[in-house]
């Protein structure tokens, strides 16, 4: 029997265009990404601090998640020459960060880095969504990327 998991909420505004994630690189499925897709993977939510020492809810999905989407490697796959591959998410201003794949992993890491699309129960405020990379056990939120638009799988050298 499929999964069936709670809807997230809507990312866009009435007669704007949908919200898409660009997903591609070093991985077997390169694809965009709709809300729909995202809303069909496990929901998930962090209790964190920002950078103005507030603390919120954000829901979205595992980033894990979304990148298995696309074939990324994972768990056993993360050995070897593939430790040499990393995940640049970008924004739509064209800031940039990068993250070790096994940072991104169950299997290696203690933390769920959340690709948010709400805060506090509500959509993502316009400056920061429809997406946007939470990383709770940073101590600067200098990689949770506002307003994603892309992630793409690269190799280091």
């Amino acid at each position: 029997m499929p999964r069936v998991y709670a809807q997230a909420p809507a990312l866009t505004q009435p007669g704007t265009t949908p919200a898409t994630l660009r997903l591609d690189g070093l991985v077997t499925t390169p694809r965009t990404l709709t809300a729909a897709d995202l809303a069909a993977l496990p929901p998930r939510e962090q209790t964190t601090t920002d950078k103005d020492g507030k603390k919120h809810v954000y829901r979205g999905v595992a980033l894990a998640d979304v990148l298995y989407l696309a074939g990324a490697p994972a768990g056993k796959a993360i050995h070897g020459p593939v430790l040499a591959e990393a995940v640049l998410a970008t924004a739509a201003d064209g800031y940039q960060a990068v993250f070790a794949l096994p940072e991104i992993d169950a299997d290696f890491s203690p933390q769920t880095i959340l690709l948010a699309s709400s805060r506090d129960g509500q959509p993502l405020p316009p400056h920061d969504g429809p997406y946007q990379l939470i990383v709770p056990l940073e101590k600067k939120p200098a990689r949770w990327v506002r307003q994603l638009t892309g992630l793409k799988v690269v190799k280091v050298q």
